[in-house]
């Protein structure tokens, strides 16, 4: 298998390509597990749960174009909008999130960053935890 270079990841939310400011994004699936061990179990058992998709993305903040800044800022508290990453720039996974939690970041003689999260809700009107579709 070959292997893919970072640097041709593309991150669009809302609309907005944001892979131009970005310099970290993680997707990451995490599955709850139930433990339904019974007294006459020999071991512990466990059912998995369903599936939640958490979206991490840190960059470089640019106040003149403020595409990453004011697209992330308008989403906040708002209704799941459309995502799409492709960690190839050619295929990826894509459906729709809300902002989780935003912060930038100035530091005293260093460069100003953002870092947001993001939860994928399953679609747009609905939260019922689906899976992101695979393109």
């Amino acid at each position: 298998m070959a292997r893919i270079h970072g640097r041709n990841a593309d991150l669009v939310f809302n609309a907005v390509a944001l892979e131009d400011e970005l310099n970290d994004i993680t997707l990451s699936f995490d599955v709850p597990e139930a433990e339904i061990t019974a007294f006459g179990d020999t071991g512990q058992n466990f059912l998995a749960g369903k599936v939640g998709t958490k979206l991490d993305i840190a960059g470089s903040y640019d106040g003149a174009a403020a595409q990453g800044d004011a697209t992330i800022f308008a989403a906040l508290g708002g209704a799941a909008v459309a995502w799409d990453f492709e960690p190839d720039g050619t295929s990826g996974y894509d459906g729709y999130a809300f902002p989780t939690s935003y912060s930038i970041k100035c530091p005293v003689n260093g460069p100003v960053s953002y870092s947001a999260s993001f939860r994928h809700n399953g679609g747009a009107a609905a939260a019922d935890g689906a899976l992101p579709s695979r393109t």
